[in-house]
């Protein structure tokens, strides 16, 4: 099948489907729209920026949603080439045999996941990268061993949950899975709820991206009711976590009223934590950064900018989490028509985590189509720009 850096999702669905043999309108039947609707996502008259749509186009023709999206993208500069480099080293890390002892101290072991950890947080990946090959088989052999083997379980969880969530960054879904899946069976076997949890809160996360919305919610919910909400500081991160999970899921399900209760009870467990043992900036402000994640995909998106409008940017640590924010609120500018708008939200992200941007498929199916309308139209210096970051050829209507 041939392929464009410019190729939007619905073009992508018309391809699979003419493969598949199936007509637009038997298309429509099997997801209860009309065929018009097909036909304005195929001729690019709509894009496809909500997880559920893509979800379930990708079921209807028996395909990965990655096949639909184009994940995972080819490298376009030097940076992703790293990225793209690291792939098989990672590979290799998890499944290699293992030496009898580890190279590294303990403590330098313990130093390098926590720099780690904040490096994925600040969107330093090619640092995280760097690391993560050695840093794997160091936690790996260090679980094995008879004197360290608690500490050793919990430094492997913690970079095997990190090297999944990255991989997930640039697409590599079915890589991340069987991170997380390893990293869980490390978890169960140091019986230490909050890590437990945090496995199970990967597994939902890469549940709903590989497109089994279901899954991701079961796992999320029964991990949150058997870790409870009277735990010690880290549980209570994680149960939080998980219900952030199950509202984000629940709103691509539809399921609002359950949404709007997944939000309600992560505030309340965000309220009652401190610090940021996992890296993963939980608290309040996170809490309203979902929320606003949530909008996107209950069908409230043009609610996304005001939602943004009340948080207070100056409690947000992190640039990935700051760029997770904006990313949103460009979507929700998108949807509500003020195409300017969302081009500003999207390059003040590209300005903090390029890379997030880039390989973000909603982010490029929005693009795409900006780019597609303006064609040779002035006042569009900004959104060619935009495109020429995301990798998306700004000429393509020209042509």
């Amino acid at each position: 099948m041939s392929e464009s850096r410019s190729d939007w999702i619905g073009l992508r669905v018309a391809r699979w489907r003419d493969i598949a043999g199936m007509t637009q309108q038997q298309l429509a039947d099997a997801l209860g729209v009309s065929r018009p609707y097909i036909c304005m996502i195929e001729n690019g008259s709509r894009a496809v920026t909500k997880r559920a749509l893509l979800h379930n186009l990708a079921s209807a023709l028996g395909v990965e949603a990655t096949d639909l999206t184009g994940q995972p993208y080819k490298p376009q500069r030097r940076e992703d080439l790293l990225i793209a480099r690291a792939i098989p080293l990672l590979r290799v890390a998890l499944d290699e045999d293992l030496e009898a002892t580890a190279k590294l101290s303990v403590e330098r072991i313990r130093e390098t996941v926590e720099a780690v950890m904040r490096a994925r947080m600040d969107c330093q990946y090619q640092r995280v990268v760097e690391l993560l090959p050695e840093l794997i088989t160091q936690t790996r052999t260090l679980a094995q061993s008879s004197t360290y083997r608690v500490e050793g379980l919990k430094l492997a969880t913690k970079t095997l949950q990190c090297a999944g969530m990255t991989l997930k960054t640039f697409g590599h879904i079915d890589l991340a899975v069987r991170f997380a899946d390893r990293a869980h069976e490390l978890a169960m076997l140091s019986e230490e709820p909050a890590y437990r949890a945090a496995t199970s809160f990967t597994a939902a996360q890469f549940a709903l991206a590989g497109g089994t919305p279901r899954r991701a919610l079961r796992l999320a919910t029964a991990a949150a009711e058997q870790l409870g909400d009277y735990g010690e500081n880290e549980e209570r991160h994680w149960y939080g976590m998980l219900h952030l999970n199950a509202a984000l899921v629940s709103a691509g399900l539809g399921r609002a009223d359950d949404s709007a209760a997944h939000l309600a009870e992560a505030g309340i467990a965000a309220a009652h934590s401190h610090g940021d043992p996992w890296h993963m900036e939980f608290g309040p402000t996170n809490v309203a950064i979902w929320r606003v994640s949530c909008a996107l995909e209950n069908g409230e998106a043009e609610r996304a900018p005001s939602l943004a409008k009340k948080i207070n940017a100056a409690l947000i640590r992190t640039p990935e989490r700051r760029a997770r924010l904006h990313i949103d609120c460009g979507r929700g500018f998108y949807a509500a028509g003020n195409i300017e708008a969302a081009v500003r939200q999207f390059l003040v992200a590209d300005q903090l985590a390029p890379q997030d941007v880039r390989f973000r498929p909603q982010v490029r199916e929005i693009v795409i189509h900006m780019t597609r309308g303006i064609g040779g139209q002035s006042g569009s210096d900004m959104l060619r720009e935009l495109a020429s970051r995301v990798g998306v050829d700004p000429t393509m209507d020209e042509l």
